[in-house]
């Protein structure tokens, strides 16, 4: 019997050391992929830090990165500088164990920082000119004169002038970001008369880096493909059915717009809520416009403001509105309350080397009537900003009032605002001064005006106040175009190394 209970105490014995060994190792195994799990979370802390002190506008952080001892481990966030755009990784550690993520650092397109700005591709001879005594006057059923005001920064590829009592001003209070009213120009910055700069004058300013617009990817990116929900309804005129969310938003080619719609290559999109609010003036918005919250709708087509039975829509809600062709701005949009954010980006069509071939431009203004005063909204084109310009024909038409511009615009072309117009030969035509000559000459044809059409002349006064809201991703509406300012935008493209 010894022999045999010595046999299988020894089995024994292996088998507890086996066992124990067993325990052990997986212990071991347990507490490494604690550790794995721990460090990733601290590498997910390193990201929320490194989101919450970009927030604070803490830009610091860019070049020291983040850095944090905790109970549970450390973390640290370093930037990435091998890759033209900005990416940050953050290392996660807790006992022996690494873990990394690698995310994409996303900033607004340059054009965000001020109230009116404009890169001039064309490369022509061009200026920004800004002019105007007083307030507007009523004469003839024109509301006329008025000097031209922006409240906020702009930059120039071309040449700024400012005449008579108009003025670039600090931003709207509270002004947080210290926005002192800075004019940048790639080339000359002139003030003349009474005309004041408050903040800095930076003549013969470097360009801002461009924008790749087509890397955005709205065709993907986005919460509403619009022209995918109007043709999966199997509506091309008219509003989708009840039930739909975007029904009293938008309506596809109104019966009753044709002499519109015939002006445009596809669909075109009017905001169109089913109950229209009638009355009011032309400088109101009467009809309310719920939009919903941190929407990105994205349209094939032309998209219009522009409805024949209201003067404008009172929006609710913080959306971005993109578009493949052209953006028709008619009638008034003002915002129902601090919360409500509007993002208008002209987007256009691209060949297959990223060339605009169609669209990309914003017409603001009604050529026809003439009566857009109000708009609240960031506005971004591609292309050209053209105010009361028809697009049919591609000329300007003379407003019957100045406007006012509650947001930003920006054009990467051109911003063309004819504001100053005379009378030649019963006809009113655009005019501007012609800072080579010292005199006053046709916008089109150059021609130097009479004394007779230079008393005809009159001005329409422009006022642009500056929306801050944009410079802090919890307030700006998603979807804006990306690339080249400080304007956090918040980390996207996760992905653990």
């Amino acid at each position: 019997m010894l022999p045999v209970v010595v046999l299988i105490a020894m089995i024994l014995a292996i088998l507890g050391f086996g066992l124990l060994t067993l325990a052990q190792q997986e212990i071991i195994l347990n507490r490494i992929e604690c550790d794995k799990t721990q460090a990733f979370y601290l590498a997910e802390a390193g990201l929320a830090k490194l989101s919450e002190n970009l927030l604070g506008d803490d830009t610091g952080v860019l070049e020291d990165g983040v850095e944090e001892q905790m109970e549970q481990g450390r973390y640290y966030v370093e930037f990435d500088t091998n890759d033209s755009n900005s990416y940050a990784v953050s290392t996660g550690v807790s006992g022996n164990v690494h873990k990394k993520i690698r995310v994409k650092v996303n900033y607004l397109a340059a054009s965000f920082e001020d109230a009116v700005f404009a890169t001039n591709k064309s490369g022509g001879n061009w200026a920004f000119a800004l002019r105007g005594k007083n307030n507007p006057i009523l004469s003839g059923g024109r509301e006329i004169g008025g000097r031209d005001i922006v409240n906020g920064n702009i930059f120039v590829d071309g040449d700024v002038r400012l005449y008579e009592e108009s003025s670039i001003n600090p931003a709207p209070a509270p002004n947080i970001w210290n926005l002192d009213g800075d004019a940048s120009a790639t080339g000359g910055i002139s003030v003349l008369d009474s005309a004041s700069i408050s903040g800095d004058k930076n003549q013969n300013a470097g360009k801002p880096k461009g924008v790749d617009l087509t890397a955005m990817n709205y065709a993907t990116e986005n919460t509403h493909d619009v022209a995918k929900i109007f043709h999966d309804a199997g509506v091309t005129k008219g509003t989708l059915p009840k039930g739909n969310e975007l029904r009293d938003i938008f309506a596809i080619n109104p019966a009753d717009r044709k002499t519109e719609c015939g002006t445009t290559a596809g669909d075109d999109y009017f905001l169109e809520p089913v109950s229209i609010t009638g009355g009011g003036t032309q400088k109101d918005a009467p009809t309310p416009l719920n939009v919903g919250e941190n929407r990105i709708f994205y349209i094939d087509g032309d998209l219009w403001v522009h409805s024949i039975s209201t003067y404008g829509f009172t929006m609710n809600g913080k959306v971005t509105i993109v578009v493949t062709g052209n953006i028709h701005i008619c009638d008034n949009i003002k915002y129902a309350n601090t919360d409500s954010v509007l993002g208008l980006v002209a987007l256009g069509k691209y060949n297959s080397s990223g060339q605009l071939i169609s669209g990309g431009n914003i017409y603001f203004g009604d050529p026809v009537f003439g009566t857009t005063y109000t708009v609240s909204g960031l506005m971004f084109a591609a292309n050209d900003f053209l105010y009361n310009t028809s697009t049919t024909t591609g000329k300007p038409a003379e407003p019957t009032t100045g406007f006012t511009v509650n947001g930003s615009f920006a054009a990467m072309n051109q911003v063309l605002i004819e504001r100053d117009w005379y009378i030649k030969n019963s006809v009113a035509r655009p005019a501007k001064y012609d800072n080579n000559t010292g005199g006053w000459v046709d916008s089109e044809t150059g021609a130097t005006l009479t004394l007779t059409e230079f008393n005809s002349l009159r001005h329409y006064q422009m006022i642009v106040n500056y929306d801050a809201r944009v410079r802090s991703q919890q307030t700006q509406p998603p979807g804006l175009p990306q690339g080249g300012s400080g304007i956090f935008a918040g980390l996207s493209n996760w992905e653990e190394l």
